[in-house]
């Protein structure tokens, strides 16, 4: 539209300098006046919107974090924090939008400046026709050709705020695309040689994180790693373990020093290369939303099934998908939530296998499984690693006994290495100084043990008599007959009636005054076309007056009418829209709030659907909120605009001459048609549109908060063709819109041009007749033509129009959604406080993606208040779903979850929550300060000291004031500037600062080594003491105190009881089973 307004521009230019050069040289350079304000605003205009991406990025970063950590918002009745913060970050980016309406007025508004240029131009062209006896008719055919080029270069600034809106987000790209990355996996030069050994050295190298230069995490850091041996990196939490790992795939590169790879420097090797004989398992495994075979594939593209079926099998993960219902074809959600903590670990290493890769990293692999789990993947690590060179991070020193060199680090430097006999000797090194700390839990279990006659020290003693099937925790279980009845609660297939357009300006309720001030302006607006005509017309036959005084004075009279036609034009346009900009930005403000705060009420269930994905949310909270903001302050007035010179050119046409007005409105409603059938069939498109935008947008929001897994198996290649593969279907859908829309704007442009055929010729026929005179034909063709022309313009946003009512629909279906478990039942019980009792009697449950497979049958539990309970059992029995049961993050599809005595769905739920503290397996911290963090969810009255105290008991206070900025220090997105310790401890201190009555700790330590996890377990040890605790742990060694151990298997209780009255059942016994498994795997380095 653009381009075609500028072509108007200069085509008109052209034909008014073949008609009469005189009068097109004057008025070039009064084209000026049009271009300058109109380049002066576009300039400003790019800027602010470039301030407003930047700032929506802020608030749409606080929505995303807390979408995708969703439970712990849940869990610490985060809801309104968040939503406070969001509202918080919106308000900047509205305040920018009213300052840009501000601009975007003044920008239309100088388009008021062709009526000025047409007073001048009347002026001027008088003495032409006067003295130089140029004809009126040439006067009229050069001035209407530079009025509609300048009116055409001036309605090009209806699309300027969206050239200035793609002009910036194309910069962004731009910048995006040509930036070349200091590290640059796409770089091809780089050296490449067979066959690669694996010898690895690290010479004096310094490394500080970008984010954190002040904080050196490497200090001359050198180390030899021989080909074909494995080593392991051990030391406290944020010793630098993990950073030594990104090095070497070079996700940085260091300040200092350099990193040698079969003594060639790594930054001089072809980084994909370099990568492709490399695998990574993490502590935080990263898996895609697609299939559990499509994961595993990741490691190495061309594997076939029965690579991926050794790759399982050797990872432990073949039995518990096979089980699955669609087996590998099983679909693992939003970052592997349908799976288990140690499902995905599981996984992720078959990943890693699956690639024989010449070099393995194991980042803490083993951390989130079970000892059986855990001891056969370890077999099978140390099978995969013969031959290769395997560098381990571990805190469970069990793990590394039987590595080729440990190397223990502290404050980022070599202080120890050797092998485990070398190290264990030296009494006061760091090394033995771990393995006392270790030693201590296992010494108490050994005394015990001695002190039972049926303790057995046999190491063939695996669980014979206690098999465990492993499925499931959040979504797996074992198949039953029961009948389990389908829930439809899906967003997609409800049906929802069409919202009202009147219901959405409800929501304007507020700027009622704006909305009445705006439409006003808009009238007046669109009422300077029509009497601009008119006066055009006038002046127009004034140019055929034969008494030139006369002519004189009614041309000087009209030209004063352009003039102050021009500055009420301006006037007007700033008004209206600085007035639809008011309300547009509170309705998109408004809008955002409510949808998040809606979305924060939905149940847990609901997220889990694919549909529901936090990038796909976040996507509604971006572009549709937008396009209603767009449909409010642009749309909206068009149309008002057009309905006011529709309606004021047909009355002054037929009141001018009718006869000639009837046939030039009849022609109109053609053009309305062709507008609406184009309308209506791009709203029945756009949806299909939509939805397949939705499936490139959710593909590319994973990629980018996997860009470490994808950068370490060098996969961006297959995401691309994902993404490429997703995006065509949408193309096309797109291609098949645009061709729709230009077939109709096509017609409607051609009926709107023979319009102007059967005019003239009916207007010549009725002077001729002499029912109408030149001048009423003018006035009467102009009005109309002018209508014609609008009607056309504004018949091309019928596009948005559709999209904007498809926004609609989708917001109100969010809004109007009724949420399963509802968090502020207002009849709900609030108590003022809680014992703690809590039982789950004749649970059944299954989760709501996987509504076939129940988890409990029958399930029953009770847990007397201010006693410490410790679940255990292998990964999938179900841990972790009844912690899911007690926050009421689902509910039982049968039985009862009473808190108290009382069912839990009669407590007003969020009141409930404020009394439970949740520390999960893989902690979430926010994008904001370590304060900010351990605060959450608590009240707005925490003291400095109760903070210094909590972080002191959760042992990260020292960390913190060995930062910069202390507690005010950044912990980046998602809590990646700290380490998987540091975060764990944050979330530790932060659930200490509740002191809540009922405390869940899901593995709360497994991230921790073995110093840290001592101090954070004897604080946890003494939180507990006269709170309802409920644990989660693999490591038995840290629930001996409980007050009680329930051992689960296949979602039942198999065993419970004191540590001692379990392990007094002998080797039968699971427990006994479990412990003695953990013995017989620790016992060797004892």
């Amino acid at each position: 539209m653009f381009v075609t307004k500028v072509s108007m521009f200069i085509s008109s230019y052209v034909i008014a300098f073949v008609l009469l050069w005189k009068l097109a040289i004057v008025a070039l350079p009064l084209a000026m006046l049009v271009i300058v304000p109109s380049w002066l605003c576009g300039r400003s205009l790019m800027g602010l919107s470039r301030k407003i991406r930047s700032e929506y990025n802020r608030a749409g970063t606080i929505a995303e974090q807390a979408i995708s950590s969703i439970r712990t918002v849940y869990a610490f009745v985060g809801e309104k924090t968040t939503v406070a913060e969001y509202s918080k970050a919106l308000n900047v980016s509205a305040k920018l939008g009213l300052r840009q309406g501000l601009v975007k007025g003044l920008a239309i508004g100088s388009n008021g400046i062709v009526f000025a240029i047409w007073a001048f131009l009347s002026y001027y062209s008088i003495k032409l026709v006067m003295y130089d006896g140029v004809r009126g008719g040439t006067v009229y055919a050069i001035g209407s050709s530079i009025i509609f080029g300048c009116r055409a270069l001036g309605d090009s600034l209806n699309n300027i705020k969206d050239i200035a809106d793609a002009y910036a987000a194309s910069n962004r790209i731009t910048e995006m695309i040509k930036r070349i990355p200091t590290i640059d996996s796409e770089k091809m030069d780089g050296i490449i040689f067979e066959p690669v050994s694996g010898a690895i050295e690290f010479k004096l190298v310094n490394f500080s994180y970008p984010s954190r230069p002040d904080s050196v995490v490497l200090n001359n850091f050198s180390l030899t790693i021989p080909a074909g041996k494995t080593i392991a990196l051990v030391g406290a939490s944020g010793s630098g373990k993990s950073t030594i790992l990104s090095l070497l795939q070079r996700f940085y590169d260091p300040l200092e020093g350099e990193i040698l790879l079969d003594g060639i420097s790594i930054d001089k090797l072809q980084l994909k290369w370099l990568r492709s004989h490399m695998a990574l398992v993490s502590q935080e495994p990263s898996l895609f939303s697609t299939t559990i075979k499509e994961n595993i594939l990741f490691g190495k593209d061309d594997a076939t099934m029965e690579d991926i079926l050794e790759a399982s099998k050797a990872s432990d993960a073949h039995t518990f998908i096979s089980q699955l219902p669609h087996s590998y074809d099983t679909k693992v959600g939003e970052k592997g939530l349908q799976l288990s903590g140690g499902q995905k670990q599981r996984v992720a290493i078959a990943r890693a296998i699956i690639r024989k890769p010449q070099i393995l990293l194991l980042d803490e692999a083993t951390s989130a499984l079970d000892s059986d789990s855990e001891r056969t993947i370890q077999k099978a690590i140390e099978n995969v690693a013969i031959g290769r060179t395997t560098i381990i991070v571990a805190h469970r020193l069990s793990t590394i006994k039987n590595a080729d060199i440990i190397v223990v680090v502290e404050n980022g430097q070599v202080k120890e290495m050797g092998l485990h006999d070398e190290l264990i000797q030296q009494e006061n090194g760091l090394y033995s100084s771990l393995i006392r700390l270790q030693r201590m839990e296992k010494i108490e279990y050994r005394e015990e043990f001695n002190n039972t006659s049926y303790f057995s020290t046999s190491p063939n003693n695996d669980f014979n008599n206690f098999e465990v099937r492993q499925f499931d925790t959040p979504n797996f279980g074992e198949p039953s007959t029961i009948s389990v009845t389908r829930i439809n609660d899906n967003l997609e297939g409800s049906k929802i009636p069409n919202p009202s357009f009147w219901r959405l300006l409800g929501l304007n309720k507020p700027e009622w005054k704006q909305a009445t001030l705006g439409c006003l302006s808009a009238i007046l607006f669109g009422a300077v076309q029509p009497v601009y005509a008119a006066i055009m017309g006038t002046t127009i036959s004034a140019y055929f007056l034969t008494n030139h005084d006369e002519m004189k004075h009614v041309i000087k009279k009209f030209a004063l009418c352009f003039l102050g036609l021009s500055f009420f034009s301006l006037l007007i346009s700033v008004s209206q829209h600085y007035s639809f900009s008011y309300m547009g930005e509170n309705l998109t403000k408004r809008i955002r709030e409510r949808m998040l705060t809606k979305i924060l009420t939905f149940e847990i269930g609901w997220f889990d659907k694919d549909n529901n994905s936090s990038s796909v949310i976040c996507s509604r909270l971006t572009k549709d909120a937008n396009m209603l903001r767009s449909l409010m302050c642009d749309r909206i007035p068009l149309l008002v605009q057009v309905i006011s010179v529709v309606t004021m050119s047909w009355i002054m046409g037929l009141i001018i001459a009718w006869r000639l007005a009837i046939v030039l409105i009849v022609v109109q409603p053609l053009i309305i048609t062709c507008f609406y059938i184009r309308l209506v069939t791009l709203k029945s498109r756009s949806k299909k549109a939509i939805k397949e935008q939705d499936d490139s947008t959710k593909l590319a929001y994973e990629a980018v908060s996997n860009l470490r897994t994808i950068k370490a198996f060098s996969s961006q290649d297959r995401i691309l063709k994902w993404l490429e593969k997703v995006q065509e279907g949408s193309q096309k859908e797109r291609n098949r819109q645009l061709w729709f829309a230009g077939i109709v704007l096509g017609v409607s442009s051609s009926i709107k041009k023979c319009n102007w055929s059967l005019n003239y010729w009916y207007s010549g026929k009725l002077v001729t007749k002499g029912y109408i005179s030149p001048r009423q034909v003018f006035q009467t063709i102009i009005i109309l033509s002018n209508t014609s022309r609008i009607i056309a313009d504004a018949g091309s946003m019928t596009t948005d129009l559709a999209r904007g009512w498809e926004s609609i629909n989708l917001v109100f279906k969010i809004l109007d959604e009724d949420t399963k478990i509802e968090p502020e039942d207002q009849d709900g019980y609030m108590p003022e406080k809680i014992t703690g009792h809590v039982e789950l009697d004749n649970v059944h449950f299954s989760y709501p993606s996987r509504p076939d497979v129940l988890i409990f049958k029958g399930f029953s539990i009770n847990i007397e208040a201010g006693k410490s309970i410790a679940l255990v059992g292998k990964s999938g029995s179900g841990k972790s779903t009844i912690i899911g049961l007690i926050e009421r993050f689902y509910d039982p599809l049968k039985g009862v979850v009473k808190i108290d005595g009382r069912d839990i769905k009669s407590y007003h739920l969020r009141s409930l929550r404020k009394y439970i503290t949740l520390v999960n397996q893989e902690p979430t911290l926010f994008s904001g300060t370590i304060r900010d963090n351990i605060t959450y969810g608590s009240s707005d009255n925490i003291t400095e000291s109760e903070i210094i105290e909590v972080a002191k008991a959760a042992n990260i206070h020292d960390f913190i004031m060995s930062q910069k900025d202390g507690y005010e220090t950044r912990c980046g997105n998602r809590g990646l500037q700290v380490s998987g310790g540091q975060k764990q401890r944050i979330a530790i201190a932060r659930a200490i600062l509740r002191n809540p009555t009922v405390l869940l700790l899901d593995e709360a330590t497994s991230a921790l080594d073995s110093c840290t996890e001592k101090l954070v377990q004897i604080a946890l040890d003494r939180v507990m003491v006269g709170r309802t605790s409920i644990v989660v742990a693999h490591r038995l060694c840290t629930i001996q105190n409980c007050d009680e151990i329930v051992v689960l298997d296949r979602g039942e209780v198999v065993e419970k009881g004191t540590h001692l009255s379990l392990m007094a059942k002998g080797p039968n016994g699971a427990y006994h089973s479990l412990v003695d498994l953990q013995y017989a795997e620790d016992s060797e380095d004892m």
